[in-house]
């Protein structure tokens, strides 16, 4: 079997039973409103521990992950057999809700939304081993330290942020979980909006919406597309985070102290939603022709010379290859036959991930960068340049984003740092590697 192809596991072997068995004590240990495993199951020789395919199908390593699910028996490598279980765990609760939100204007239908699923996903797999575990009967076996450290210590400090108790902190987990994948800033911004600004931003939903919306802009930035691939930008990230969340409570506190019965004129992150919103307000779907269209005439020269700027050059012959959009979200190639986009159906999930890996270059935040200079030339093919130095989900409006594989992953250690953003929103040059 070649490096990373799957082999089909036999429904009627024992490793295929004990993987049904554990996964049926994960979905009982946190039920949820579905179930995405196709019942397919493939072994992986890859390196990473396991993943979810587009289809549904279950991969699981056959070194790290099957040969240690022994029904119970007491392992010679409890660490490894720990960490096997943990897997199970994580990929049961990834199957256990949808990826997208399509319908709902706050969803952030791009790269930042895996890391944050993958880090609070990563959390709820420390918070139910034991159970999980027990239920199993493997207690033998030795709980190992989470993967993804980088999205989980981001995501700590997100929840440390957003909660004032550790009560409420798993509740939140809690909450964030059983919605769509999309949708888990929304939820954590929610909880900030109430803590934070409840005295502040009028309990009426436009305002709720629009000040959630507004924090999502804000605190989801560059970093989170990467920080789920690299160990060392979870400190960062997270300082970041904060930053940008205390900008963002500034701006609703000084927006309400102005116009207090005005929502806040925040982005929209999904104007999909929008529009089959404002659609379904309408008794019926009317078609209406333009008069001047049909019957009068409209003189060419009446109307002023196009914009150069807004030429779009011929860049297949400048490159040989389209130019691609600058900041678009990346695809993990190390599993290509997983990747999709989140608004396509049954897409790929994030996973477990045992080794450490070559990471795609962290994302800028909310600033331009040292590559500020450059942008416009490589902007001139880009039919959605207009959408460049805004929030990376309000870039997947109309370009639906690849989210790669995402298997469980420890993390890569070396690549370039984001870029932190200023209260003056002044873009600052990139500040280089971290050791």
């Amino acid at each position: 079997m070649a490096d990373g192809e799957g082999r089909r596991i036999d429904p009627e072997s024992p490793v295929y039973r004990e993987v049904a068995r554990l996964y049926g004590i994960a979905q009982e240990v946190r039920p949820g409103g579905r179930d995405r495993w196709n019942g397919e199951l493939e072994s992986r020789s890859d390196g990473l521990h396991g993943g979810l395919t587009n289809d549904g199908t279950l991969r699981l390593s056959e070194d790290l992950v099957l040969k240690h699910l022994t029904g119970g028996e007491r392992s010679d490598d409890p660490a490894r057999q720990g960490d096997a279980l943990a897997t199970v765990l994580h990929e049961s609760l990834h199957a256990r809700v949808e990826m997208d939100a399509a319908d709902q204007p706050n969803a952030v239908r791009a790269k930042q939304s895996i890391a944050l699923d993958e880090g609070l996903t990563e959390l709820a797999t420390m918070n139910d081993y034991e159970e999980f575990v027990r239920q199993a009967g493997y207690e033998h076996a030795e709980k190992q330290e989470p993967k993804y450290p980088g999205a989980v210590e981001a995501t700590s400090g997100l929840l440390d942020r957003a909660t004032s108790s550790e009560a409420e902190r798993t509740e939140l987990i809690n909450k964030a979980l059983d919605q769509p994948v999309a949708m888990r800033w929304d939820s954590i911004a929610d909880s900030i909006v109430r803590k934070e600004l409840g005295d502040t931003v009028p309990p009426d939903a436009a305002h709720q919406q629009a000040a959630r919306a507004h924090v999502i802009g804000e605190i989801a930035g560059g970093g989170w597309a990467s920080v789920h691939r690299r160990n060392d930008l979870g400190s960062l990230v997270a300082a970041d985070t904060d930053v940008a969340l205390d900008l963002a409570v500034a701006e609703l506190k000084t927006h309400y102290a102005q116009n207090p019965s005005e929502p806040y004129p925040a982005r929209v992150f999904n104007p999909e939603a929008t529009l089959a919103t404002e659609a379904a307000h309408t008794d019926e779907q009317q078609r209406a022709g333009t008069t001047s269209a049909r019957d009068q005439t409209v003189g060419l020269a009446d109307f002023p010379p196009p914009d150069a700027a807004t030429r779009i050059a011929d860049v297949s012959a400048q490159s040989g290859t389209p130019n691609s959009q600058p900041g678009a979200l990346e695809s993990d190639q190390r599993a290509p036959a997983e990747h999709s986009a989140i608004t396509q159906p049954a897409p790929a999930f994030g996973g477990r991930e045992g080794q450490a890996g070559t990471a795609p270059p962290a994302h800028a935040g909310r600033g331009a960068g040292a590559q500020g200079d450059s942008r416009g030339a490589d902007q001139q093919g880009d039919p959605m340049r207009f959408l460049n130095n805004q929030a990376p989900a309000a870039q997947a409006t109309h370009a639906t984003p690849s989210l790669g594989d995402g298997s469980r992953d420890a993390g890569a250690p070396g690549g370039p740092s984001v870029n932190r953003p200023t209260p003056s929103r002044t873009p600052t040059p990139d500040r280089g590697s971290r050791d």
